[in-house]
């Protein structure tokens, strides 16, 4: 009896399917993530190893990973039998470093142009459910405003996002999908067109807006700011993530005149832009991992990897910098919001003084004409030969000195005012 019950249990536990596997978990703290440069089709196994190792030693939140559609269904493979083996390289990567992947869907097959939103949007739902348990978070084309990623129009991509949108929730419902970052950010009209392309309703089409900042520090809030409010007037008011945002360490690309002098201004660069950019409402930031491409690219990453085994990696100040942040995010936070009240205050106590020295020079200009009147006074009194004439000029000074005398103190006052703050 005993044993037919165990072999029951077996029986049923033989059936059952397995568990599917939990996403790596998002840290909490720092809206801070890696903008890495790893591509599934073609960065080398022990490469991808050292990027995921550092972006995890930065503390980001997120590493994000080129996903080449044609890797997967071309070169060999079909739909039918796609090749899923450095997808899955990547995803192993991610469950071992605990390390949670923001998938951008790439470079479709050529049997799936651009022009084919449908065969696109199948293509990112078959990936999004095969990657389900690693991958929930995928962003449709990379910088699709540039000709150099992307050779569609603005409506042709605002139907593939539509589609991908629409097969990825299909498939895989608690998936989340960020539009493709916009390399250009100062100019709308590309954006504009694809948000209001008919019948793609592209504003509904994704759970994150996404955008690429780069430029002065100081510029970076209102640009941020500018985009939501573009975003919004065309019905989107979700969260907003920046996912590439650098500075050059070369100082020969070092732009922001605040920011120069090599390594150390760029691990100053991203201190103050990181937190900036979150106080302006940056729900993620991802920030440059490595060096790469050429001219301020070449220098923009935290880290310098060799492109050769080892692949070994130097960490810049600005390594140390981003860590920095992650590790005390609430204490900076707090001390930031304490900052900007100061400022605040400040700008209040500047337009205090700004107000009495404007009252203390109407006052001064007023009493010049004041003095100007009781000099003409006191002279029409000495010049004066009748009694009557002279006893009604006195009355006129008496009053005219005492007018000066209310201006002069009036004056006084304005002046201690605004010498005081």
């Amino acid at each position: 009896m005993r044993l037919a019950a165990l072999s029951l249990v077996a029986g049923m536990l033989a059936a059952a399917p397995a568990a599917a596997a939990a996403p790596p978990p998002v840290r909490s703290g720092a809206p801070i993530s890696s903008h890495a440069m790893v591509h599934t089709c073609c960065t080398p196994p022990a490469m991808m190893e050292r990027i995921f190792a550092e972006s995890k030693a930065m503390g980001a939140r997120f590493i994000r990973v080129d996903v080449e559609l044609n890797g997967i269904f071309e070169a060999g493979h079909t739909r039918e039998e796609p090749n899923w083996a450095r997808l899955d390289a990547v995803m192993e990567l991610s469950r071992r470093h605990g390390l949670p992947i923001l998938g951008i869907v790439l470079r479709p097959p050529t049997w799936a142009p651009f022009s084919d939103a449908e065969a696109f949007g199948e293509l990112a739902g078959e990936v999004a459910a095969h990657a389900r348990d690693t991958i929930t978070r995928w962003e449709i084309i990379n910088e699709p405003d540039g000709a150099w990623a992307f050779d569609g129009t603005a409506e042709q991509y605002a139907h593939m996002l539509r589609a991908a949108y629409d097969a990825i929730g299909a498939r895989v419902p608690e998936a989340e999908v960020a539009m493709g970052g916009v390399m250009t950010p100062g100019e709308t009209a590309w954006i504009d067109r694809v948000l209001a392309t008919p019948g793609a309703d592209a504003a509904h089409a994704f759970d994150i807006a996404n955008v690429h900042l780069r430029g002065h520090e100081r510029a970076l809030p209102g640009l941020l700011a500018a985009w939501r409010e573009l975003l919004r007037r065309h019905g989107f008011t979700g969260p907003l993530w920046v996912t590439e945002h650098g500075y050059p360490a070369d100082p020969a690309y070092q732009a922001d005149p605040v920011f120069r002098g090599g390594e150390a201004a760029q691990a100053a660069f991203l201190t103050e832009s990181v937190l900036s950019l979150a106080e302006a409402g940056a729900d993620e930031v991802f920030v440059t991992l490595r060096d790469n491409l050429d001219g301020g690219f070449a220098s923009e990453g935290v880290v310098d990897i060799d492109e050769h085994a080892p692949f070994a990696a130097r960490r810049k100040p600005a390594f140390a910098a981003v860590r920095r942040l992650v590790d005390r995010w609430d204490e900076l936070l707090a001390a930031r919001a304490e900052q900007r009240l100061a400022e605040e205050s400040a700008r209040q106590q500047e337009a205090y003084v700004a107000e009495w020295r404007a009252r203390a020079a109407f006052y001064r200009a007023v009493t010049r004409g004041a003095q100007a009147k009781l000099a003409s006074v006191r002279l029409r009194y000495w010049s004066a030969r009748r009694r009557g004439a002279r006893i009604r000029l006195r009355r006129a000074i008496e009053r005219a000195a005492l007018k000066v005398r209310e201006l002069r103190s009036h004056t006084g006052w304005a002046k201690a005012a605004a010498d005081d703050f």
